[in-house]
Formats: structure tokens, C-alpha cells, sequence
């Protein structure tokens, strides 16, 4: 499955809550590296940044802006607070996804190759609009439409965890909460994202639910079941 024309769009869920306050430096620090090196490798990409926490579940940083037009983080607009109502954070994101591609659809512009990134450091457990099994309901339906749902997810079994939401165990990792865990996992999503969009430019076929076709490096060890 593969499209030579099609644009990338890359719709990033940042964690934002008060865990995250330790590595919040790595975490700023890891994904300008990613966004650099998309950057780098041209113009065929865009993308969403949502961030969350429980005081706003939904902080859209960019809206479908082309790549190289996307701001770095920084400490100001990186601020670790708040608990994680990671299930609200998915939900909005996947519905303005939604909302988006249906649009396109109807006004006959190309469709977007959608790839959607969950990066988190802890569970679930303060949303109030979306459940785990409306997640899953909503990822399964997308996923069979040929979006890719990738799961980066520290302090747990992200595998167990990413399974009950709907996402593949190929497009899931694990990563330590420490700087190097944190410098590991945006590099691998990075490598991935890049890789995904030379199989979009040169028309190789691609399993749209492996984005990181075994990319892994540093990864914490877990029983994937």
C-alpha cells in the first residue's frame, strides 16, 4: 500500500503532565532532533501537535502546518502539569483527523496519508469524554482505512497497554524515562517517519501497521503477550 503523491500527515499526542516534569528538558530536546530531521528530508510532510493534560486535554500546537513551518518546543511552551487524560487527548485528536480527511474528501483534494503518534510516560486516568473501548472502536475503524497508530509509552507494558487501545504490537515500543530512553525513542519514531516517507515517494509496497518495521534501539525490555 503505497501512494507517490501523497503528503504525510504526521499527528503527534504529546504527553504534557507533571510526570514528565523530570525528563522535560529530553523531551523538548527529542523532538526538535525528529522535527529537524523531518525538516531535513523535505517538504512532503505536515503536521498536527496536540499536547495534553488534565487542565487541557486537547492544546492543538499546530494545525496540518506544513513541516518546515512547525516551531520547536522550548521551555515555554513545554510545561509539564496536571495528570493524564490520555483517552480524551486520542479522541479529539483521532475526530479532528476525522473531520479533516472527510473534508478533503469532499471538496476532491488528495487524501493524506495519516500517521498518528501517541507518545506517553504514564497511563490513563483522568479523562471524562472518551473510554478505552471507544478508543479501540475508533482506532480499529481508521486503521482499517489505512491509517498507521504508532505507541511510544514509558512506566508500563506499552505492548499490553497499546493492545487494549487498538494499536499494533509493530508499531509499538517501549521507552525508559531517563534522557537516553527519551533520545532513543524520538530517534527510532524519527527513523521510522523517514523511512515511511521514502516508501511514500519511491512507491513501495509497506504494512501500514509496522511503522518501525523492528527499529528499536534501546529499548526496555517487556513480555509482549
Amino acid at each position: 500500500m503505497s501512494s507517490s503523491d501523497n503528503i504525510l500527515h504526521i499527528y503527534f499526542v504529546l504527553d504534557r503532565s507533571g510526570s514528565m516534569q523530570s525528563i522535560a528538558d529530553d523531551v523538548i530536546g527529542g523532538f526538535n532532533r525528529f522535527l529537524a530531521e523531518q525538516k531535513a528530508d523535505g517538504a512532503d510532510a505536515v503536521m498536527t501537535l496536540v499536547q495534553f493534560d488534565s487542565q487541557d486535554s486537547h492544546e492543538v500546537v499546530n494545525d496540518a502546518t506544513p513541516i518546515a513551518e512547525v516551531a520547536e518546543l522550548s521551555p515555554q511552551s513545554f510545561v509539564p502539569r496536571a495528570a493524564t487524560p490520555l483517552f480524551d487527548a486520542m479522541g479529539h485528536t483521532i475526530a479532528d483527523a476525522t473531520i479533516r480527511a472527510e473534508q478533503r474528501a469532499g471538496t476532491g483534494e488528495p487524501p493524506e496519508t495519516i500517521l498518528f503518534v501517541t507518545f506517553t510516560d504514564g497511563l490513563e486516568n483522568q479523562s471524562v469524554e472518551y473510554t478505552r473501548d471507544k478508543i479501540f472502536e475508533l482506532i480499529t475503524k481508521r486503521e482499517a482505512s489505512g491509517w498507521t497508530f504508532a505507541y511510544l509509552g514509558a512506566n508500563q507494558d506499552s505492548y499490553a497497554e497499546g493492545a487494549s487501545m487498538g494499536y499494533a504490537a509493530a508499531s509499538t515500543r517501549n521507552w525508559a524515562a531517563t534522557p537516553t530512553g527519551a533520545a532513543d525513542a524520538f530517534g527510532s519514531v524519527s527513523s521510522s517517519v523517514l523511512r515511511r516517507r521514502r516508501q511514500l515517494r519511491t512507491g513501495e509496497a509497506f504494512d501500514h501497521r509496522d511503522l518501525f518495521e523492528d527499529d528499536k534501539p534501546g529499548e526496555t525490555t517487556v513480555h509482549r503477550s
